[in-house]
């Protein structure tokens, strides 16, 4: 008996990839360092043979401290509660390794272990967790069985009670030997079993289409990460750090071809046109919201595969240049679907129930459900509601002109400096009036300021914290701060066009640039971090884009240096996530259905070529120049056919009566049948040297032992002792020590035998008239 040492560095291996992967799943880099850190450093301990274990006492009294820390996080609903606990799990196995004594603790850091994958598959199901899992798997199973045989080691040596220096070095030496071959062994074979079944399992048996009771557990409270959010509160204020998530993957076709990816796509999320500048009537201070009774009296129920037309959209004028984007959603909280401009019709891959918006083109999954992926086509005009005509441009104050008037609370001092930019144009604007030819221009002097050099993009606003209480974000942004995201940009050129009387709305989405253009999968990867905001202004002709945020975004800077390998490189990695996410993780009832329906139909196909395929054969062999000739021809195959049978069978016969006269030859017909014929095959070489012998007058009496008539045969030639003498040895060890040959040694052994016949055949030729030696 000794030590498993394979087990410890096994398990440290296993520990260290749970946390990799709950820190992949979290994105939390900082944990994984300081766990890593803590981790390597009880590992050389271990290895230099000083650690100590830490006192039960303090090691109980820091994880009641941790305890008690995550439940105030939770009750505070600071972060996902799955991540708190799996925080807290990270914590408790590295508490665990600075406190192992024995078994149990090597059981409960398995266990920790194990639950912390769980955490952390619950949290994410990107491509890169996912080939951490299967390797985090296979090396879990043969950690598993490692620790099985060194309790069941460490069992044995306190019942036998075996001091070290008693045990056998030679068994030692071979179990070392074979263990690390065997346990692989062991392990492959089980993983390639529970890999065909969880395939089995995986493919006729998909999850359902509902979150599941671990739904709440993933819910993500608003995090100051860059991303899309249908809500903009510029309460909300902080350092913002890059979220490079995946969004959505979107096809794009102009006209019916395919498009390139030469131009950065737009994508429609929400519109937001009403702003609380104060917070009076229960709202919230600085916060952007949609006007109220905007959406269309119908809702759309719309079936799988079926084209849904907009009544209240816009039409697509006939042969009018059209986009159609088919928009891979990936699970998020929002309900909003986004799109090119111009909306007019969409086709959902599954059933769901949708609401429009006419007055700002927004589209809404009513069904929308936390943790799918939603699929679906659209086709877009590419442009935004109509040109507003003469008669509709002249009225002012009628009802059409009150609906669409600013509910906006914005503070003095923005009018003030929109009469600073376009004072001028506004002066000439007609009071009241809907939308006027100058509306373009004005905007167009408020964008220009915007993007000009006294203003900068950024995402850290921490100093922004020291705001006055009541002072607006907003004002504080055109006059004091002058930077600030996307945001802060769309907002406030929102708000000085809504303070000149223009009609203006700020619209959230994603703008995602030309070089997340996949080409491997013609598909546009967006992210989380392409999330954008931009601003729609009403003019004569119609809306009309804007994007003031400052030119100067680092989010859009030029790729340098290697950049190009490295993008191509991104692309494949992204094309698999893609294909992960499409065909794994997007798997349920609906894709199994589908895919069964495809293999039925598959399978149909082949049924039908093949039943084609027999009936022209059957034509060929009923013509009457090729009947006698397909008879003949049948009847010689049947008779070959019973031939070969008769032939095996007479074969199998055959070698079972040679068997048999081997074994009895052999010595060893006393045994049952089965063993009789296992050991005749393997010890054929035995018979056959025996065999040889026989014929050079050399025989075995009764009397004598293999061993014993082996020694008699001293007086044979050196090299033909000796090779009795090993094949005799080898006889004992497959007759009596349970010793099985393979095949390549069978193969090595009978050409030993071989050899065997010449040299006697020589040294008897050269002994007086080929007698034997006395």
């Amino acid at each position: 008996m000794y030590d498993i040492r394979q087990f410890k560095p096994t398990l440290y291996v296993l520990v260290m990839l749970g946390i990799t992967g709950f820190a992949l799943a979290g994105q939390m880099p900082g944990l994984w360092l300081g766990a890593m850190g803590l981790i390597g450093w009880n590992a050389w301990k271990v290895y230099r043979g000083r650690f100590r274990p830490l006192p039960r006492l303090l090691t109980n009294l820091i994880t009641l401290l941790v305890l008690l820390w995550i439940v105030a996080q939770i009750a505070r609903l600071n972060t996902t509660p799955i991540l708190l606990i799996g925080q807290f799990l990270v914590v408790l196995q590295v508490i665990k390794l600075y406190e192992q004594r024995g078994n149990r603790d090597y059981a409960q850091l398995l266990v920790l272990s194990l639950l912390l994958v769980v955490a952390a598959s619950i949290n994410t199901a990107s491509l890169l967790f996912g080939i951490l899992l299967i390797v985090y798997l296979f090396i879990s199973l043969y950690c598993c069985l490692l620790f099985h045989l060194k309790v069941e080691t460490d069992t044995a040596r306190t019942q036998f009670a075996i001091p070290p220096e008693k045990v056998n070095p030679a068994l030692l030496r071979q179990d070392q030997r074979f263990l690390s071959r065997s346990m692989r062994r062991l392990t492959g074979l089980v993983s390639a079993v529970s890999v065909g079944m969880a395939v089995v399992v995986f493919l006729f048996f998909p999850r359902g289409t509902g979150a599941g009771m671990l739904g709440p557990l993933q819910f993500r409270p608003a995090q100051t990460m860059t991303g899309f959010s249908d809500q903009v509160n510029f309460q909300r204020i902080a350092r913002i750090t890059q979220n490079t998530a995946v969004a959505a993957y979107v096809w794009v076709w102009k006209n019916d071809s395919p498009v390139s990816g030469g131009e950065p796509l737009l994508l429609r999320g929400t519109a937001l046109d009403v702003y609380d500048g104060d917070g009076r009537e229960g709202g919230v201070a600085w916060q952007w919201s949609r006007s109220p009774s905007e959406w269309a009296e119908r809702n759309y129920l719309v079936a799988p595969e079926h084209r849904q037309i907009l009544e209240d959209a816009e039409p697509i004028a006939e042969g009018a240049d059209h986009w159609r984007q088919r928009v891979q959603l990936e699970p998020s909280p929002s309900n909003v679907l986004f799109a090119m401009a111009g909306v007019a019709s969409i086709t959902p891959q599954r059933e769901t129930k949708l609401r429009y918006s006419p007055r700002d083109e927004v589209l809404q999954n009513i069904d929308s459900v936390f943790g799918q992926t939603v699929v679906y086509d659209v086709v877009s005009s590419g442009r935004l509601g109509r040109k507003i005509d003469r008669a509709e441009r002249a009225t002012s104050n009628n009802e059409l002109g009150e609906r669409r008037r600013t509910r906006s609370r914005i503070d003095p001092k923005i009018r003030d400096y929109a009469m600073k930019v376009a004072g001028d144009l506004i002066a000439r604007r007609p009071p009241g009036a809907i939308v006027d030819e100058a509306d373009e221009k004005i905007a167009e002097a408020f964008e220009a300021e915007l993007r000009g050099e006294d203003f900068s993009y950024t995402l850290d606003l921490t100093d922004a914290g020291r705001l006055g209480e009541r002072e607006d974000p907003v004002v504080a942004f055109l006059y004091r701060l002058k930077r600030g995201h996307c945001e802060y940009y769309a907002g406030a050129m929102t708000l000085l066009c809504q303070s000149a009387g223009l009609q203006a709305r700020m619209v959230v989405g994603f703008k995602t640039p030309p070089d997340e253009f996949n080409r491997i999968g013609g598909f546009y990867t967006v992210r989380q971090s392409h999330a954008h905001a931009w601003v729609e202004v009403l003019t004569p002709g119609g809306w009309k884009t804007f994007d003031p945020t400052s030119g100067r975004d680092p989010r859009q800077a030029p790729a340098t240096g290697v950049a190009g390998l490295w993008r191509q490189v991104k692309h494949l990695f992204n094309y698999l996530e893609y294909r992960w996410a499409a065909s794994v993780v997007a798997y349920d009832s609906s894709s199994r259905d589908n895919m069964l329906e495809s293999l039925s139909t598959r399978l149909d196909q082949t049924a039908v070529g093949g039943s084609q395929w027999f009936s022209g054969l059957s034509e060929w062999l009923n013509k009457p120049l090729f009947w006698s000739i397909s008879i003949q021809l049948l009847a010689g195959a049947m008779g070959l056919m019973a031939m070969a049978m008769i032939g095996a069978i007479a074969w199998f016969f055959i070698e079972r009566w040679k068997l048999r006269r081997r074994a009895a030859r052999i010595g060893i017909s006393s045994l049952p049948s089965a063993e009789q014929l296992r050991l005749a095959k393997q010890l054929g070489f035995y018979d056959e040297m025996m065999r040889i012998l026989e014929r050079h007058r050399i025989a075995r009496g009764r009397h004598l032992t293999p061993a014993e008539f082996g020694e008699t045969l001293s007086y044979l030639p050196a090299e033909a002792f000796d090779t009795v003498r090993r094949l005799t040895r080898l006889f004992y060890r497959i007759r009596f020590g349970g010793q099985t040959l393979p095949a390549a040694q069978q193969r090595r052994v009978a050409r030993a035998v071989q050899r065997l016949s010449p040299a006697l055949a020589t040294a008897f030729s050269a002994s007086p008239a080929g007698a034997m030696p006395d």
